[in-house]
């Protein structure tokens, strides 16, 4: 054979090198390595917002139930000093005032047992803007402190202040 054709032959090849075809099975594996942990990463956030969705939802319903109630057991001033439930309370369902919530605490609830709830009630001031808890006296203003616990992620908490006789 003559080199002539021997160039023409080598030049006009027809199909790939094995070269060729190891970059492209390369590539192909990696590009299915970033698309697999893609949609893993996109599993775990859905997972992760389904779970803060549910604890907003369960937070929005204590925090609406509590609401709900009287300020305190007294119609008028001078409010209860003592800030929890009252003889004959077993249930958050006979809660008939605001603080009877105080050191509520479920580990799990009846129709989300993944998920549990306290609630802390304390008298607060606005000189105190709110943030101090007043021990010793009663005040017009009780904080309501909601948290709503899942073991995957961190806690869910929220502060809402109630007034009366303003």
């Amino acid at each position: 054979m003559d080199t002539g054709k021997m160039k023409s032959f080598l030049t006009h090849s027809k199909g790939f090198s094995l070269v060729e075809v190891m970059v492209v099975i390369v590539l192909l594996t990696l590009s299915f390595m970033i698309f697999l942990q893609a949609l893993n990463t996109a599993k775990e956030v859905r997972a992760k917002s389904e779970i803060r969705t549910i604890q907003s939802v369960i937070l929005a319903s204590h925090q609406n139930l509590i609401r709900s109630k009287q300020f305190d057991e007294n119609p008028n001033w001078p409010w209860s000093i003592d800030l929890g439930q009252d003889p004959g309370e077993i249930s958050i369902n006979d809660f008939n005032d605001i603080d009877d919530f105080n050191r509520y605490q479920v580990d799990a609830l009846d129709n989300y047992p993944s998920f549990g709830c306290n609630i802390e009630v304390d008298y607060v001031t606005p000189e105190t803007g709110f943030h101090e808890p007043i021990f010793d006296q009663v005040t017009n203003f009780k904080r309501i402190t909601v948290s709503v616990n899942h073991p995957q992620l961190p806690s869910l908490v929220d502060t809402i202040i109630i007034g009366k006789g303003l």
